[in-house]
């Protein structure tokens, strides 16, 4: 157990003058009031919903014994320590890095940051590291992986303390290296603390949660700070620079080990002779003056970037680049992503994760090739996120497909007919679509309507195995649904 002076040491590059420090010891570490308990140290954040300073005192009376906060305080409790910082997002996710004694410094982390192909990305490397006989955890959107369980994840990026929680099970596990996809939101919110990544991968970045950051600009500075504020001194940056915002990364880290990958003639890792099949897809990766062969089992261009990055990664790492190859070309599946189902009839079913613009467009223009009849898409797009892409979507799917159905992904607390009309305002003129507000219908009305040789895209949810509705979580997996449509 830690004292609070001790936490008064590890916050002391963010404090601020206001300084009240007492004698104490730390048995817990949360910024929810309803969380606290004898001894903890309560952090007062101010988010988007509530202000965490509103519950201090509700804390205090719970039995916080230290109070982290950030906006003057009109007074203070006799007996309880008090310290202000500058930033409370990185104050809360440094405490609870203390608390499970930084743990991530047990093992070596590898981040991936990006719009798109996060997952798939985290994935591969941990598949590349587990079969390389080094010890892998995975924190990922679909799961979480500490050496020894599984367990299904909340959120890309854990909250600080759930995160750390989760770091120090796979430290102690004697994990030799852990794979973690890094949101936005963990990003721009500090939840790693103060960890720093042996790797850091750059995917790629379009629209998406500019709910959250508002505009791209800021989208792409939480980004960054993988790579500014995260990324060791002797760490690897590997970036798609056929990406703009890539390219424009690559180019601000100069004072870093960079490693580039993509298609263009520029890259450090260049992706050639790419075919797309439809049991996978065929491409070389020149590196370093050697030529290495891969056979992946996953379909598309764009999973060719994602086991590319994830080379990159490995071989920095100190994986011989043929054996990296070589398990590349191995069998692997990731959760929700392109996953394929075929019925008695002949038609083809894949379900997919992706939920914005650019990952429906790349999935799509990748099926085109394999597709041999018609392409049928069943999207819909999330309740209170970033509105702004409802029409892209629509305008995206509509590029490869023959008939668009356009139904509800997670509508959560708006009405799925309101979200529907404003996809709907991005569909062009010559393309068909029809409107199925239930998912579970719309689906089946896509069966219906398939006929041999079509296939059938599924997008938006994936690996979900729930439906978000008004607040409340409603079993609901594509998947099973296909599935029972396959059976018949």
């Amino acid at each position: 157990m830690k004292t609070i002076d001790d936490y008064v040491k590890n916050l002391s590059a963010i404090l601020c003058d206001e300084i009240i420090s007492r004698p104490g010891i730390v048995r817990h570490v949360t910024c929810d009031s309803r969380q606290v308990k004898p001894g903890t140290l309560f952090c007062a954040i101010t988010g988007s919903v509530s202000d965490g300073h509103d519950y201090i005192k509700s804390a205090i009376t719970n039995g916080a014994i230290g109070i982290i906060y950030s906006q003057d305080l009109e007074e203070y409790a006799t007996g309880v320590s008090y310290l202000k910082v500058k930033q409370q997002y990185l104050a809360y996710a440094m405490a609870c890095e203390l608390f499970f004694n930084c743990p991530a410094k047990k093992f070596r982390l590898h981040g991936i940051t990006g719009t798109n192909g996060k997952t798939t990305t985290a994935f591969l490397l941990e598949h590349i590291l587990t079969k390389s006989s080094l010890k892998t955890g995975l924190i990922t959107t679909v799961e979480c992986r500490d050496g020894e369980k599984v367990a299904p994840s909340l959120h890309t990026t854990p909250e600080a303390w759930d995160l750390q929680n989760l770091f120090r099970r796979i430290a102690d596990n004697k994990c030799h290296d852990a794979v973690m996809e890094v949101s936005s939101h963990g990003l721009d919110q500090f939840r790693p603390g103060n960890a720093k990544f042996h790797t850091a991968i750059f995917t790629n970045l379009t629209g998406d949660h500019l709910d959250y950051h508002e505009n791209m600009e800021k989208y792409f500075a939480a980004k960054k700070h993988l790579f500014s504020h995260y990324l060791a001194n002797d760490g690897s940056a590997i970036i798609n620079i056929d990406d703009e915002y890539g390219k424009a990364l690559a180019a601000e880290l100069q004072d870093k080990k960079v490693i580039s990958y993509g298609q263009g003639e520029n890259a450090d890792c260049r992706i050639v002779n790419l075919i797309t099949r439809t049991s996978g897809t065929d491409f070389e990766l020149e590196f370093e003056a050697n030529t290495f062969k891969i056979t992946s089992p996953l379909i598309g261009e764009y999973n060719a970037y994602n086991a590319c990055a994830a080379f990159c990664a490995a071989v920095s790492s100190g994986i011989d680049g043929q054996s990296a190859a070589d398990i590349l070309s191995t069998k692997i599946k990731v959760p929700g992503r392109l996953e394929h189902f075929t019925d008695t009839r002949g038609v083809s079913y894949f379900v997919d994760y992706a939920h914005t613009d650019d990952a429906l467009r790349n999935v799509l223009k990748n099926l085109r090739i394999i597709a041999r009849k018609r392409i049928i898409t069943v999207f819909g797009c999330g309740g209170n996120r970033d509105r702004s892409k409802r029409p892209r979507m629509a305008t995206a799917a509509a590029e490869y497909s023959d008939l668009l159905i356009i139904t509800s992904d997670n509508p959560r607390k708006e009405n799925p007919l309101d979200i529907i009309d404003e996809i709907k305002t991005g569909v062009p003129e010559n393309i068909e679509f029809m409107i199925e507000a239930d998912r579970e219908k719309a689906i089946c009305l896509a069966s219906k309507l398939a006929k041999k040789g079509d296939l059938v895209l599924v997008a938006g949810k994936g690996h979900e195995t729930y439906q978000d509705i008004n607040g409340q979580l409603f079993d609901f997996d594509d998947r099973k649904i296909i599935i029972g449509i396959c059976a018949t």
